[in-house]
């Protein structure tokens, strides 16, 4: 078998039997790199979709947290007028942990960062603050004021990446309109008066679904 490819009708069969391999792998090697590419791309696509989506779900998240802040009246403990407590936690915007943010633009990246340094400033500030100054130190509206203008512009940012990115939120209530909720707080936080008499006049009265904090101040006498 070995002598007929020591033959020149042998050596003349090699040379088309290479020749046409080699041409079956030309014409099959831009097929694999097409391929290839397919699949490099598709990564990288579905990576910045999804980090898209769970940036997306943590501002939304905050922005639900804040929406109850602004609009949480604080209690007074009457038997200390330097004492007060809220029924929800200070919001917190939680963002993906470990994210890879240069799957997005240098400008969307950079919003979402500065905004999540933003909220901790804010809490920071609000922590400086002289509670023993009369109107506490304008606390209330700050705070008000503060964590409306945040959600708000996080709202912003979810409806730029919802469009950028093609997702979609689930439908909330009708009656939840949050963006018209933070502009009414921030109207009434830039109001000139003291939240202090306000949250006594709007004290929740019994029967009130808001658990109450403080004992009454003739609770003692009982």
């Amino acid at each position: 078998m070995t002598q007929f490819f020591e033959t020149t009708q042998g050596i003349m069969a090699m040379g088309a039997f290479i020749g046409a391999g080699g041409l079956a792998a030309g014409s099959l090697l831009p097929i694999v790199i097409r391929l290839a590419k397919s699949r490099i791309n598709r990564r990288p696509k579905a990576e910045v979709r999804n980090l898209a989506m769970l940036t997306v779900l943590a501002l939304d998240d905050f922005v639900g947290a804040s929406y109850a802040a602004v609009h949480d009246m604080p209690e007074f403990n009457p038997m200390d007028e330097g004492e007060f407590a809220f029924h929800v936690r200070d919001p917190t915007l939680a963002l993906p942990h470990d994210a890879n943010w240069g799957l997005f633009s240098t400008e969307l990246s950079e919003e979402i960062l500065w905004l999540s340094n933003r909220v901790k400033t804010l809490s920071y500030a609000l922590d400086s603050l002289d509670l023993s100054k009369p109107g506490y130190d304008g606390f209330f509206e700050r705070r008000q004021e503060g964590y409306a203008g945040l959600a708000a512009e996080a709202m912003d940012i979810i409806e730029r990446m919802l469009e950028e990115f093609d997702l979609t939120l689930p439908a909330k209530p009708d009656y939840y309109r949050q963006r018209e909720g933070l502009v009414s707080a921030i109207q009434k936080a830039g109001e000139n008066n003291s939240r202090r008499p306000k949250a006594r006049a709007l004290a929740h009265p019994s029967g009130s679904n808001v658990l109450q904090l403080f004992p009454k101040a003739n609770d003692d006498a009982e």
